[in-house]
């Protein structure tokens, strides 16, 4: 694989991404991400699996602007689509899957830690946030849902209306992070608590897994692809053009 690579420690399949400055997303590297994500679900060797970043002081900074943001409309839906496959997929993992947050991670880069059941995440000068909305971005239901889980109605109101960017400390303190610890640190830290939960029976932590997803509201099997057209449609709407362009133009500055 050209940006993800996957190596093994014991029962734990680590899971490490490793594009540009900031791993931004784009097609290759989704696709990537779900042909690693979906063959662990499926391997009975992996126990579970730790997503960690290589790249210094960033975990991802979400969507790569310079490359998807020239994508067209079939180019987008196809992309889109298959985040939302990636994401819906981590969420209902049978297996724990642990993000090690060791630096920024925006947007799509901080839904993938969303998608994960526990955040280890490196102290200091860190950003968590979903700023979709600054750029006139929507977001299906399973998004906002996926928010107000990991960090409650308040906090997740603040990310997803807001475009607030949490700290390390802040993030702890509703609960989106399980640990705050020093950057060199985060890597073992959630090795630590993948074994934890991979050491429950698997069966037993799948079921509950499942459980508690449909009690917190999750759909059973993911329905955000329900909303897809709706997304593209606001993706090439006027309002988020302009502000797609305008990001574009400072960062040509």
């Amino acid at each position: 694989m050209e940006f993800i690579r996957c190596e093994r420690d014991g029962q734990l399949l680590v899971v490490t991404m490793a594009r540009g400055k900031a791993n931004a997303l784009n097609s290759a590297m989704v696709e990537e991400l779900i042909s690693v994500i979906f063959d662990a679900a499926a391997n009975v060797d992996v126990a579970a699996i730790v997503l960690a970043s290589d790249r210094p002081k960033f975990f991802s900074g979400g969507f790569d602007v310079v490359e998807v943001f020239q994508y067209d409309r079939e180019r987008m839906t196809d992309f889109f689509g298959r985040f939302i496959d990636l994401y819906e997929k981590m969420l209902r993992l049978p297996k724990p899957l642990v993000a090690a947050v060791s630096g920024h991670a925006y947007a799509g880069g901080a839904f993938l830690a969303l998608g994960c059941d526990v955040r280890v995440m490196a102290d200091g000068k860190f950003g968590f946030a979903l700023n979709e909305i600054n750029l006139g971005m929507t977001l299906p239901p399973g998004m906002i849902r996926l928010a107000i889980h990991r960090a409650g109605v308040r906090t997740g109101w603040d990310l997803v209306a807001g475009g607030k960017s949490l700290t390390p400390e802040r993030s702890l303190e509703v609960g989106l992070a399980a640990e705050v610890v020093e950057p060199e640190a985060v890597l073992e830290c959630a090795k630590a608590h993948a074994r934890d939960l991979a050491d429950k029976p698997p069966l037993t932590f799948a079921s509950i897994k499942k459980h508690f997803l449909a009690v917190t509201g999750h759909h059973p099997t993911g329905n955000d692809r329900e909303w897809l057209e709706h997304f593209i449609d606001h993706w090439f709407s006027d309002e988020t053009m302009r502000r797609k362009d305008a990001l574009i133009q400072s960062m040509n500055r």
